[in-house]
């Protein structure tokens, strides 16, 4: 066998040179640069027509390796390509842009390869003025290329994307694994390609990009601390797949460990300059095979103008499903948003089976946004503006109680049922709800006209102030046969409807989420010859925030005070209150908390913000008008979808560096509290402001003396009420 692989090995020497870096110059005993060595082995190669730079067993320190046409890269086991710290050794596709420096660059080349058993390491070279103020290098760039292929490689800690790949056609990865890092496998403006046998455990999205055209995926193992594909382009089939979670990596910038989706859109923009893949609707996006463990909601298709990535986009054609289970996953369903105006066409599942956590009901809705870790209307399917909902034996059900309607669709012209199963328990929601339901077909039958009998009116428990949003709940009876009923809730002179499904003589509490009222005043609310009155107090505008209160900011921000203790703040920011970033607005008492007290406040979300990035609670420094500089640094927050963190400072960098997640999921109001017992802090959430639980406890040890103490927003609004120190 020896004997076999010797005379190969000499017969292909003599047909195609082979380099090997180390007669080059690379040293591979990883203290030593060996960029200059690795280039004159490829450029060697590349004066002889193309070749193989062979990697013998080894670590080699190296910047930026350039790839030329006709060169393969092989890695053998036991060879390690490690990233330089220094930022200085890597070049860039694009002159003056950082964001396109990599450790493996390929610009404008053809018939290149890497391959191999051994390990690219990025070293997760961190980059102060890179993206998120945080990101470094790329491990492998193909840019303007054709030809391409990656062959069993495992990439680990990259600084940025593992494998990038824009403006490229004909592209071949088979048996990568990725280990951290951000994204995986990022393709834009990629043609005719084939990703196969991957293994992507990813802190950012596994698979990502857009404009994908002609590309198929197969037979890959997928776990990411975003979402597990977030694509967008057409004729794409992905399947024979695994995603689950929870990730093994953390996000970058959260340290989130939660899978966000197993499958997001990224819609198509427009006019893009793009070489490959012209520019278009998402459309023909084929799922099959496909399992999926333990992410937050199984698909998020969301280009409305609440959604990101909404502006200028050119929408969604046809999304097909087919033999997908999906089990454990979160309070977030099956989610399509489109906007009125550019609906998706048509979204068709067949042979699906769905399982949710559960556990929630529709209160839990009222003041969500829409993102991954949103609570909706709906336990299982939520669609908005689409044009062809088709469900062909779909079967969804919960783990936990849920009271949530099963299906709740806006602006649809037809949602079309085939086989569908819903589980419902007692009190349960109807199987399908929405407004604007304009045609309903059950198993081939229209479903017919419904007769129902209001029995009575829910109003909110808590005062409405003029422009915030508030719920209410209409109790509604079928008295004929089963079918699709349609409840009216007048407000004013205004009328909101619901279409309910119905079973004959079924009973359903019917909400209707988000109402808000412009103007102060009695208002009466009525349905079914029933009606209520509700007081909507005029909104206090406030004013800026006056002592003892101070304001600090190191992002845009706005400031105002209701009263004595209730405020509104809204901040901007452009990198992550975690890790490297330090950017807040806020309103706070100096010097308030003593070694012995705590922090107490109430949230509220009245704009309905949407992002996951967000924060907004508490925050205690030793001094918070100086951010990145000052100790004893404490936050405790929400984000707008996706629950609870206690962050905090364990070193003397002057930012948050560690962090302890909670729950996964918003709900409004909440109350949070931060405890402190000298340099120790703990976190609680709660839904009432009484029983609360446990987020997580930290030990600071910068926080001596008396700090200040308030409440932040970063890249988020709220409002705070309640806000106290206790001594």
């Amino acid at each position: 066998m020896l004997l076999f692989l010797v005379v190969v090995t000499a017969a292909y020497a003599q047909s195609v040179p082979f380099c090997d870096v180390k007669r080059f110059g690379a040293t591979g005993n990883g203290s030593t640069a060996d960029t200059a060595g690795i280039n004159r082995a490829i450029d060697s190669c590349s004066q002889s027509g193309g070749g193989t730079v062979y990697f013998p067993g080894g670590t080699y320190l190296s910047g930026t390796i350039l790839l030329r046409d006709k060169i393969t890269l092989w890695l053998d086991s036991g060879a390690t390509l490690v990233g330089s710290k220094d930022l200085t050794q890597y070049k860039t596709a694009v002159a003056g842009q950082d964001w396109y420096g990599a450790l493996i660059l390929a610009k404008s080349v053809r018939n290149v390869m890497v391959m191999g058993r051994g390990t690219i390491d990025g070293n997760n070279v961190f980059n102060p003025n890179g993206e998120e103020h945080m990101r470094g290098p790329h491990a492998l760039m193909f840019y303007d290329c054709e030809d391409i292929a990656v062959r069993d490689i495992t990439v680990r800690d990259s600084g940025n994307y593992a494998v990038i790949v824009r403006d490229t056609q004909r592209v071949n990865i088979d048996g990568l694994t990725v280990k951290g890092g951000w994204d995986g496998i990022n393709m834009h403006d990629a043609k005719d390609g084939t990703i196969s046998n991957c293994r992507l455990y990813t802190g950012d999205d596994s698979l990502a990009g857009a404009y994908w055209e002609n590309v198929t995926v197969t037979n890959c193992i997928l776990n990411s601390s975003a979402n597990a594909i977030r694509v967008g382009g057409r004729n794409v089939l992905i399947q024979n797949c695994v995603i689950y979670g929870p990730a093994q990596y953390a996000a970058g910038s959260s340290l989130r460990h939660r899978v966000e989706a197993g499958f997001q859109i990224l819609p198509n923009r427009a006019n893009p300059k793009n070489k490959y893949a012209a520019p278009g609707p998402v459309d023909n996006i084929v799922l099959s095979g496909i399992t999926m463990i333990n992410v937050a909601t199984p698909v998020f298709i969301a280009y409305s103008g609440d959604a990101p990535y909404s502006n200028n986009n050119l929408g969604v054609g046809r999304i097909i499903m087919n033999d997908v289970t999906v089990l454990e996953a979160g309070k977030t369903p099956f989610y399509v948003s489109a906007p009125p105006s550019n609906p998706a066409k048509s979204i068709v599942l067949n042979n699906v089976r769905m399982t949710f956590v559960g556990g929630a009901d529709e209160s839990q809705a009222q003041s969500q946004g829409f993102s991954p870790f949103s609570i909706l209307q709906s336990y299982a399917i939520y669609c908005r503006n689409v044009q062809h909902l088709e469900l062909n034996n779909v079967r969804v059900g919960f783990d936990e109680k849920d009271l949530r309607p099963a299906i709740f669709g806006e602006n649809l012209d037809w949602m079309e049922l085939n086989g569908f199963r819903a589980q419902r328990q007692a009190q349960s929601g109807p199987d399908v709800e929405g407004t604007n339901l304009n045609r309903v077909t059950v198993d081939g039958n229209e479903l017919p006209p419904a007769s129902v009998h209001v029995t009575g009116i829910e109003m909110p428990t808590h005062p409405a102030r003029a422009g915030d949003p508030f719920p209410a709940v209409v109790h509604v009876e079928n008295t004929g046969t089963a079918g699709l009923a349609n409840v009216a809730l007048r407000m004013g002179d205004r009328t909101v409807s619901r279409s309910v499904s119905l079973n004959a003589g079924e009973r359903a509490a019917v909400w209707f989420l988000n109402l808000r009222c412009p103007e102060p005043g009695v208002i009466e609310l009525s349905a079914g010859g029933i009606g209520k009155q509700i007081t909507v107090a005029e909104k206090d505008s406030g004013h800026p925030a006056s002592p003892p209160y101070r304001t600090a900011q190191s992002t845009q921000a706005d400031f105002r005070q209701i009263g004595d203790k209730s405020f509104y703040i809204r901040a901007g920011g452009d990198h992550p209150v975690m890790q490297k970033g330090d950017q807040y607005g806020a309103i706070y008492l100096p010097k308030a908390l003593p070694a012995e007290g705590s922090v107490v406040v109430k949230l509220e979300n009245p704009d309905l913000r949407t992002s996951w990035f967000g924060r907004a609670g508490i925050i205690v420094r030793s001094d918070i008008s100086k951010p990145g500089e000052a100790a004893g640094y404490v936050v405790l927050s929400s984000s707008p979808a996706a629950g609870s963190y206690l962050e905090w400072q364990s070193d003397t960098s002057g930012r948050l560096n560690e962090h302890s997640e909670f729950d996964g999921y918003t709900l409004w109001p909440h109350w949070l509290k931060l405890q402190r017992q000298g340099n120790r802090f703990i976190g609680y959430s709660s839904r009432d402001g009484e029983r609360w639980e446990k987020i997580a406890e930290a030990v600071v040890p910068g926080a001596t003396g008396e700090l200040d103490a308030g409440m932040f927003c970063y890249r988020d609004s709220a409002r705070f009420e309640q806000f106290e120190v206790t001594k």
